[in-house]
């Protein structure tokens, strides 16, 4: 089995403006160039056709175009495919949608939810990403979008049957489905009731993943299961406006949603935030999970299915150690292949150079102790790494491949009141970001590595 790492699947919605009112066209999709290259399969919304026929007033003041150079952006910027099922698909007249399937062609970019006819419009593109079978479907849920026919090129729509049909023969034939869904109503950012009851039938029929685009604004992000069978599905019923020229509030924001996902199913995922109020989209940054995570290459990612940890091994008593021991466990912490016996425990406060800096009301509990976390030898007890004095002192430890998963209390109080993850950095550990309120440290391996990632379990949603 591959790494889960390589099988990762992210889900934009971007919507380009017109490129002649931009100084600097090559500049508009640079700030999320990492974000999308460094995925193994990117796929998008694109609303503009990109045609060079001359515009037609008879589609309305709202008819968007874009020209078929257009397309080079969005190759640039690292995208793999386009979902074009959506209501603008034939703003420029009936044949733009074999133009806009041209120019994305033309850059390697393939179109999704569209084709020269009725079959291919609804047939799934299958790409193969680190060893997994990923199918694309996007259908339009507007009924505005230009139908493809039996011999006329157009887009797929939402028709029960044929849909169903669809997804059926992507989930046969593909590890991981996913499909967008363009439709809901506009500018509300609450859940559309109308995308989440498509986002239900298409998780009951096989899809892994469900985004949407319609409303222009962020809506939230959820994990369901209807048909109870264990198998999760992320449903984004709209990731808003990553790009689009649009200044009612919210539409200058858009969501990312990565994916990592296998050969039975979606793992984890993780949203992060981008606008363009300033005209460049700019990445904002990944939000943190609001429920079970797993820290995966340094940062944190949600957990979208559970996972059986791994059970730690637990020392004998340690009735000679330096201080009072708070939680111990043996594992590989450091990542060299041997195991450590961890210790996280409080002992008798002695100042530092550096800890009489701290007042000593945040790092001298009610005992006159500090706290502190330590990497021992086994056998007999010999330090190889330990922690200075902690200004969150740890109270639950699990270790993992190269990290610690921990839970934090304070100083009088054993509850716990944070958790966190600390990656090996060679010489000691790097903490990632700190998760508020109440958790159980845990190691599972969720990326398929064969190593050991950090959990945070227990957490309420």
């Amino acid at each position: 089995m591959s790494s889960w790492r390589d099988q990762i699947l992210r889900d934009f919605t971007p919507k380009v403006a017109r490129l002649t009112l931009v100084a600097d066209p090559d500049g508009l999709l640079a700030g999320i160039r990492l974000e999308v290259a460094s995925a193994g399969l990117a796929v998008a919304n694109l609303e503009s056709p990109l045609t060079s026929r001359p515009h037609d007033s008879a589609f309305g003041p709202n008819a968007l175009e874009a020209s078929p150079d257009s397309a080079r952006l969005l190759a640039a910027a690292g995208f793999d495919a386009m979902g074009i099922a959506n209501n603008h698909a034939g703003d420029a007249g009936p044949g733009t949608v074999t133009d806009t399937i041209g120019a994305l062609s033309a850059t390697g970019i393939r179109a999704v939810g569209a084709g020269p006819a009725v079959a291919e419009a609804f047939e799934p593109r299958i790409f193969e990403v680190g060893g997994i079978r990923v199918a694309l479907l996007a259908f339009d849920a507007t009924e505005q979008g230009p139908r493809a026919g039996p011999e006329t090129s157009g887009v797929a729509w939402w028709d029960e049957s044929r849909v169903r049909a669809a997804v059926a023969r992507a989930r046969s034939a593909t590890d991981v489905v996913a499909v967008g869904i363009h439709g809901g109503a506009e500018y509300v950012p609450a859940t559309d009731p109308y995308l989440i009851r498509l986002g239900q039938l298409l998780a009951s029929w096989g899809a892994d993943v469900v985004w949407g685009q319609g409303p222009h604004v962020v809506q939230p992000i959820r994990v369901i299961d209807p048909d109870g069978d264990g198998r999760p599905t992320v449903v984004a019923t709209s990731l808003g406006n990553l790009l689009f020229d649009q200044h009612i509030p919210g539409t200058r924001r858009g969501a990312i949603v990565e994916v990592l996902a296998g050969a039975d199913g979606v793992r984890a995922y993780r949203v992060g935030s981008a606008d363009h109020t300033d005209g460049p989209v700019r990445f904002r940054g990944w939000w943190p999970p609001g429920r079970n995570a797993v820290a995966l290459d340094g940062a944190w990612w949600t957990l979208a299915a559970p996972v059986a940890p791994a059970t730690p091994a637990r020392p004998p008593a340690l009735d000679v150690f330096e201080g009072d021991v708070v939680d111990a466990a043996i594992g590989d912490p450091d990542g060299d292949g041997s195991p450590d016996l961890v210790v996280a425990f409080r002992r008798p406060y002695a100042p530092t150079r550096v800890s009489v800096l701290v007042p000593a009301e945040q790092i001298v509990d009610r005992q006159g102790r500090s706290a502190h976390v330590g990497l021992y030898r086994p056998r007999d007890l010999r330090p190889r790494w330990v922690a200075g004095t902690l200004l969150q002192p740890v109270v639950a430890i699990a270790p993992c491949d190269g990290a610690l998963a921990v839970a934090y209390s304070t100083l009088d109080k054993p509850a716990i009141a944070g958790t966190g993850a600390w990656r090996w950095s060679g010489f000691g550990f790097a903490p990632l970001p700190d998760l508020p309120g109440p958790g159980a440290p845990a190691c599972a391996d969720v990326d398929g590595d064969g190593k050991l990632d950090p959990l945070i379990l227990e957490r309420s949603p």
